[in-house]
């Protein structure tokens, strides 16, 4: 009950520190901007094939959001009332001209056409985007407005002493228990078992989108050892599986192959997807890479999946890999991996180029 106690207290000060970090972008004047998580900034296992951006808002406010689909996987767009979601729209379900240009209208009260519902404690929109081939999808162009706010919020007012030292007060708070409330959820699971999945959940209550089922794990490995995973991918939109380390961040999914998506994945002859987590190479085509960590998270999304499956795990000694893997598995050359490992960084360099 007091660890329970506990993760719902650093939900609060997260929440407060996110809406706080959001305040110097008007709300009532926003913009759309690349998000603070990127290849080198991580936070709580960013997705390693998504573009993540946002822009400020509030409920007492209606808002225009326009743009063109680009050719993403997944184009998605959630309101935040700090950590938490409230509303969650996927751009295909939204009527696209030909030109592959759309506009919805976010707002408290339901409007005529494309609409996405604002609740009165909102203090965000986050945009999501995933890629499942990284070199040739292209980013949606999206822009917002705000069409309609309370007259008293139209002019734009430089910040006061008093509001810029709250700002700084909560940034502290929310540093500090951004490192206890990630390193928490890693116990937690940890004390659930290591090398083993959990059931699934959306998270929606700190921050998940609803139509993205996530099942979370815990890995921890010797040396010599490698864990196995084998799941049967169902009909998806988009999924992957990433790994992580101990403080909840991605591992270097540019520079090694740490994460997989449904396009990059290899399927066996009987339709089940196997990955091998081992800190050295076993020439098998699905390799996590533990990039030098011994221990951390590990995450597979379901976005508009059929069924959320739990993924069956067990560990055995890497020396003795080749007697759990089907006989028709993939394997790779060395020189297979360095041109995959060049595509990947070349991939994270243009989706997120400055």
């Amino acid at each position: 009950m007091e660890q329970a106690s506990g993760y719902r207290h650093l939900l609060v000060l997260l929440a407060l520190g996110i809406d706080e970090a959001l305040r110097p972008s008007n709300p009532y004047d926003p913009h759309i901007r690349p998000g603070n998580v990127d290849a080198v900034l991580k936070w709580g296992m960013d997705c390693p094939d998504a573009f993540y951006s946002g822009a400020s808002v509030r409920g007492d406010a209606v808002y225009r959001v326009s743009g063109r689909r680009g050719t993403a996987r997944y184009l998605g767009f959630q309101v935040m009332a700090g950590i938490e979601s409230t509303a969650n729209v996927v751009v295909d379900d939204l009527e696209i001209a030909p030109d592959s240009s759309f506009e919805f209208v976010l707002s408290a009260e339901e409007q005529p056409g494309n609409w996405m519902p604002l609740s009165e404690r909102a203090s965000s929109l986050v945009v999501r985007q995933f890629f499942y081939d990284w070199g040739r999808e292209e980013k949606a162009q999206l822009q917002i407005e705000c069409v309609a706010c309370p007259d008293d919020q139209r002019q734009s007012t430089a910040p006061t002493p008093e509001a810029v030292g709250r700002q700084l007060v909560v940034l502290g708070q929310f540093v500090e228990s951004s490192l206890s409330f990630w390193l928490d959820i890693e116990e937690m699971g940890r004390a659930q078992g290591v090398n083993c999945f959990r059931e699934p959940a959306n998270r929606t209550e700190m921050g998940g989108a609803e139509e993205n089922v996530t099942v979370w794990g815990s890995w921890e490995l010797d040396a010599d050892d490698a864990l196995v995973i084998e799941v049967a991918p169902p009909d998806a939109l988009y999924w992957s599986v990433t790994l992580g380390n101990y403080w909840w961040e991605t591992l270097d999914y540019a520079n090694h192959q740490s994460s997989l998506n449904g396009a990059q994945a290899v399927l066996d002859a009987d339709g089940v997807f196997r990955a091998i987590v081992a800190h050295r190479d076993p020439g098998v085509a699905n390799w996590l890479d533990t990039v030098g960590h011994r221990q951390g998270p590990m995450i597979f999304r379901w976005l508009r999946a059929a069924d959320a499956p739990v993924p069956a795990t067990r560990v055995v000694p890497l020396a003795d890999l080749d007697a759990v893997l089907p006989a028709d598995t993939v394997r790779v050359h060395p020189e297979s991996r360095r041109q995959t490992i060049a595509a990947r960084r070349a991939g994270v360099r243009r989706r997120f180029a400055r």
